[in-house]
């Protein structure tokens, strides 16, 4: 971070700081315009940010200084902007259509790539039209997706994204955490012979995973017998060998690759009950708007970028306003789930306190991301944007028609939306009808000036939803380019993993001699005097 561009930011918003987003609209009649892109189907309004002219150029100088042209290159050309692992991160091939090869290390991935879509739309295709059948010769009626992260996030958010698309009678059931009670309340449900079992884990290691793969491998036996249950499972994961190991037939192994991060990972064989809902068409679709989007980001200038103007804006919030959080509202109910998505994207990736060269930040990195689905959170948390002594920043998603025929419900949805963007910004004080003198006036008082963005869309479709999650990918990018740190390791959970296989032994074994802290050797005995006393019982 260069600290001539990044004091004179600082300076500017000072200037900023007396002045109302009121009267920033009231001085210019045509903010709207000023302050708003279009690319293709997108709206990105941020007109309600506190910004002006000056400050884009200010912004815009700050990405040039740091050289975010040559890093967003060296994303789409494969280097190894990974460093910490010597990795690229090239998840953008996935979702290319184009027949040009693609090389890395002197082979060609994008055919790897289009290879194992061809693999996918076979197997889906047979799933939906029952040419593929359990081991008993039923048609399979049910897919369990194990997986946790980003191997749950994305093809469960998205799936419910894309609910108006689905398009077979095949059901889809997500299990990621170990809670026994949740997998055997859906193993209780379903009859394994028409169930099959989609294990999704990029190393093949993944504890919870494998737990959980085990337990549902077991299930199916118990009714198909050891041998034809395990043609009942599928792996998707970067480690064939181990998949191989765990007893998945070679047909029912779909592959990724390490250049392939887990929060990136919906665009390839991770969003396989994606595809076997919607079709694989419509995920094709899916893959097609991201790929619009990935080529707006790499040629757009910086000020005419989505994804950079969503960048910058947050950077300007989060680290000249000091806003500490961000939240993201879709009024969109296929979007619940996309503010969990937004959390590992953005916080896994950029929850970062050393730089790329290995010195310690000495600003902000990545805020904290929450939210849910608007019309339910203005009667919420929505309280304490308005009136809150924190500063919250909002992301509104906003589609202009919905997919069911209740013309008043969108209208109304619609000027939901758009009264709390109004209301964020504008405040009360603008109304005449607060009377000074009026006993705890000042409490009824909102003071507005909160920023915010508003993404307007047609329909949630499934070229929309890629657009929209490469659009959130590519900001953090940019992110994590001008605050200097690596976007695509992370060690903070690595290091969970490890201590999860270091604490097993002392939970399996209580004479195991114990080489923990008091407070987990404490709770650990805790847990096991519950679990005695649950056996004496």
């Amino acid at each position: 971070m260069l600290s001539s561009i990044w004091s004179d930011l600082e300076g500017h918003q000072q200037e900023m700081a007396g002045i109302h987003l009121r009267d920033l609209f009231q001085a210019d009649l045509g903010r709207f315009s000023k302050f708003s892109i279009r690319l293709g189907d997108l709206l990105l309004d941020y007109s309600k940010q506190r910004v002006t002219a000056e400050t884009l150029k200010k912004l815009e100088k700050l990405a040039e200084e740091a050289n975010l042209s040559v890093h967003i290159e060296a994303l789409f050309s494969g280097e190894a902007i990974n460093r910490s692992e010597g990795r690229a991160a090239l998840h953008t091939v996935l979702r290319d259509p184009t027949p040009e090869p693609f090389m890395l290390n002197d082979r060609d991935i994008k055919a790897d790539v289009h290879r194992v879509l061809d693999k996918m739309e076979t197997f889906v295709e047979n799933c939906r039209t029952g040419k593929h059948l359990g081991a008993s010769g039923e048609r399979i009626q049910h897919v369990i997706s194990l997986g946790i992260g980003g191997s749950e996030l994305g093809p469960r958010m998205a799936l419910e994204a894309l609910r108006a698309y689905k398009s077979t009678d095949i059901k889809i059931h997500f299990i990621s955490n170990v809670d026994g009670l949740s997998l055997a309340s859906l193993l209780n449900e379903l009859p394994p012979a028409e169930t099959l079992c989609v294990i999704n884990s990029k190393t093949f290691t993944t504890p919870e995973t494998l737990q959980n793969a085990r337990s549902v491998y077991a299930w199916l036996k118990k009714d198909l017998g050891e041998k034809l249950a395990f043609s009942h499972l599928v792996g998707v994961t970067a480690n064939i060998a181990a998949a191989e190991r765990f007893g998945i037939l070679p047909d029912n192994i779909f592959e990724f690759w390490d250049f392939v991060g887990g929060r990136y990972s919906i665009w390839s064989s991770v969003g396989l009950p994606l595809a076997i809902a919607i079709g694989m068409g419509q995920f094709r679709a899916f893959l097609n708007g991201a790929h619009a989007l990935d080529e707006h980001f790499r040629t757009a200038p910086f000020l005419e970028n989505m994804p950079v103007l969503l960048g910058l804006l947050g950077i300007w919030d989060h680290n000249f306003w000091q806003c500490q959080t961000h939240a993201v509202i879709p009024y969109d109910d296929g979007l619940k789930k996309l503010p969990d998505y937004l959390q590992q994207l953005e916080m896994e990736s950029n929850g970062k306190r050393v730089k790329q060269d290995g010195r310690v930040v000495n600003h902000q990195t990545a805020p904290v991301i929450w939210g849910g689905v608007g019309c339910n959170g203005q009667h919420a948390y929505m309280q304490l944007l308005h009136q809150g002594t924190q500063v919250i920043p909002v992301d509104f998603l906003l589609p202009a028609e919905g997919h069911a025929d209740y013309p008043e419900q969108q209208q109304l949805l619609v000027a939901s939306c758009l009264s709390q963007s109004k209301a964020l910004m504008e405040g009360s004080l603008a109304e005449s009808t607060l009377n000074a003198n009026e006993p705890l006036a000042e409490a009824k008082q909102c003071l507005g000036n909160r920023p915010s963005n508003t993404l307007i869309y047609p329909k949630l479709t499934p070229a929309i939803l890629g657009a929209l999650i490469a659009l959130y990918e590519h900001k953090v990018f940019v992110q994590g380019v001008l605050w200097e740190i690596n976007s695509f390791d992370q060690w903070g959970v690595e290091l969970g993993k490890k201590l999860v296989n270091k604490i097993l032994p002392y939970l399996r074994d209580p004479n195991t001699i114990s080489a923990l802290d008091s407070s987990t050797e404490g709770l650990i005995q805790a847990i096991q005097k519950h679990q005695s006393k649950s056996l004496l019982t």
